[in-house]
């Protein structure tokens, strides 16, 4: 007997929402193709090549969105799929996230409607360039040139999350993770290259050392670098420790993306990345603890990445001619015996821990309370750590051993003189000229125009940076709560702690572990460092597809 083939008709709305997917699916792997990768004129101007791309990228594809939107909605009106009801599931599923984001984008927009620049009110509506030269621009939708995060970005950012969240296409995320870690393997080997003057794109040709030290790879400026690799490494690092086919080839891939990762991460030269990193790896500590092959692929993970460090200080020491000068933190990770002897105790403890785990005399699920013992000396250790500073930079302790240390004594010099621009930021937000505005801030990328306004200061400002402008606070959060005031800065870290709690939860899941490691490396390495149009996108769009897979639903459907 034949059987009858069951036929399901495909409605007009499904046909139009799967092309819509198609669209924000091309879209996410377009941008983490092109956005690390492609230059133009060398270094020369990067950052605003890659906010145009950016530009270029987003507002074709929304303009699409936009056009399938008008599409779709009149088509499932039609279909009798659009009523009260279904409008009032549409709100009911929104995460405690999704509320988070909308009230960042609403912040933002109010930020943007109050801003004095944008209503001309404030003297300084300007675009600093140097201390001669100034431009007119609409600076809270725009945002200072080089930087540009104002109003627009912010709300793409917005748009990059909900699109995302809602239509990427669930059979494109093996596809997407192979172009992730693609294009940052590439990015990282270049960087490699770059610390022993191995050039083979020619992007040095013209610099000087000093810039040479100061920009790498294709993404340029060494914070750019370091804050891609703290978005993007942890990724790898999880699904290397989530991997438990040691002979397949995507194990062997692994494992050399990692090794790459780590050579790149102890050349780089970025200090900001050093705490994101450790930060990182804490995260992934306590993940182990799940079983007995999560906690031997955490010491294997961390076996190879020092090993791969140490390599590299190998090479540093054999070709020291063709080693780019970096700083004390860096060389002593990769060629401080101290390290070295790290590394044997880490081989030896996981010589024994193999061992036991093989004859059964270890249940590593069993020492959970001693893995939170040692996160809770951990968290007890950062206001510790607070304490110290405070007291050595007054002098108030009864050694002065720890005076010589610069990261234990916070002064104007601090961090590369971030130690300055928190200063003057926190002196400016005490003053009247930012009190009154404290609740919506500036404006989105506002900071130059307040910090600047008084004659005083700004005379202070341009001394201290030789004629040049500071544009933000080198802290992310303290830069947000400056520029977007109290709403602004609670509704947008409330985006990061919110994802990493509720993703961290689901600790067996290697896609929002993943997440979860790359949102505080984000965090961490911000602490120090800023919004910028490579990495801010990019970890919205690892948010919404860590919330796709957690929800596992499409609204739209």
């Amino acid at each position: 007997m034949s059987k009858k083939k069951n036929k399901t008709n495909t409605s007009a709305s499904e046909v139009v929402l799967f092309i819509f997917k198609i669209f924000i699916s091309v879209y996410c792997a377009l941008f983490f193709i092109t956005m690390p990768l492609l230059y133009h004129d060398r270094y020369y101007d990067i950052g605003n090549f890659k906010y145009n791309l950016f530009m270029y990228l987003t507002v074709t594809f929304l303009s699409l969105a936009f056009i399938m939107l008008i599409i779709y909605l009149p088509i499932q009106y039609k279909e009798g799929k659009i009523t009260l009801t279904t409008a009032k599931a549409l709100i009911k599923n929104l995460s405690v996230l999704d509320w988070f984001v909308i009230a960042f984008a609403i912040a933002s927009f109010l930020s943007f409607l109050f801003s004095p620049s944008r209503t001309n009110e404030y003297p300084t509506f300007f675009l600093f360039k140097s201390a001669e030269e100034t431009s007119v621009v609409n600076l809270p939708w725009e945002g200072y040139n080089g930087w540009n995060m104002g109003l627009r970005s912010q709300l793409m950012f917005a748009a990059i999350y909900f699109l995302t969240s809602r239509l990427f296409l669930k059979s494109w995320k093996k596809d997407l993770l192979y172009i992730i870690l693609s294009t940052s393997s590439i990015v990282f080997f270049l960087g490699i290259l770059h610390r022993f003057h191995i050039d083979p794109l020619g992007l040095y040709e013209g610099l000087s050392e000093y810039y040479i030290s100061k920009f790498l790879s294709t993404l340029g400026q060494a914070t750019w670098y370091s804050s891609f690799m703290m978005v993007i490494l942890p990724i790898g690092m999880v699904f290397y420790m989530f991997n438990d086919n040691k002979k397949s080839v995507s194990n062997i891939l692994l494992t050399i993306y990692i090794s790459l990762g780590a050579a790149t991460f102890v050349t780089q030269n970025s200090d900001s990345a050093y705490p994101a990193f450790g930060a990182i790896v804490i995260v992934l500590f306590a993940v182990s603890f799940i079983s007995n092959d999560r906690f031997i692929r955490f010491l294997e993970m961390l076996l190879v990445m020092l090993g791969a460090m140490k390599i590299i200080g190998l090479f540093q020491i054999l070709f020291p001619e063709r080693t780019t000068e970096l700083d004390s933190l860096s060389l002593f990770i990769s060629q401080s015996p101290v390290t070295l002897v790290l590394l044997i105790l880490l081989i030896i403890a996981y010589v024994f821990a193999k061992k036991a785990i093989n004859s059964n005399k270890l249940d590593i699920t069993k020492y959970k309370k001693i893995r939170n013992i040692f996160l809770i000396l951990i968290v007890l250790a950062i206001p510790a750590i607070i304490i110290l500073v405070y007291l050595n930079t007054k002098g108030l302790l009864p050694t002065t051993a720890f005076q010589n240390i610069e990261y234990l004594t916070f002064n104007d010099q601090w961090g590369n003189s971030r130690g300055f621009t928190w200063k003057e930021t926190i002196e400016t937000m005490k003053e009247p000229v930012w009190k009154k505005m404290m609740l919506t801030g500036p404006g989105p990328d506002c900071y130059a125009t307040v910090l600047y306004s008084s004659d005083i200061r700004s005379a202070q400002l341009y001394s201290f940076w030789n004629g040049e402008v500071i544009v933000c606070a080198h802290n992310e959060w303290l830069n947000m709560l400056f520029n977007e005031g109290i709403l602004g800065f609670i509704s947008y870290f409330g985006i990061f702690a919110t994802a990493f709690v509720l993703f961290i939860r689901k600790y067996d899941n290697p896609v929002l572990v993943a997440g979860s490691a790359s949102i505080i490396g984000y965090v961490l390495h911000n602490f120090f460092c800023y919004q910028q149009i490579l990495c801010t996108p990019m970890i919205f769009f690892i948010i919404a597809l860590c919330e796709m897979t957690r929800k596992n639903t499409d609204i739209l459907q």
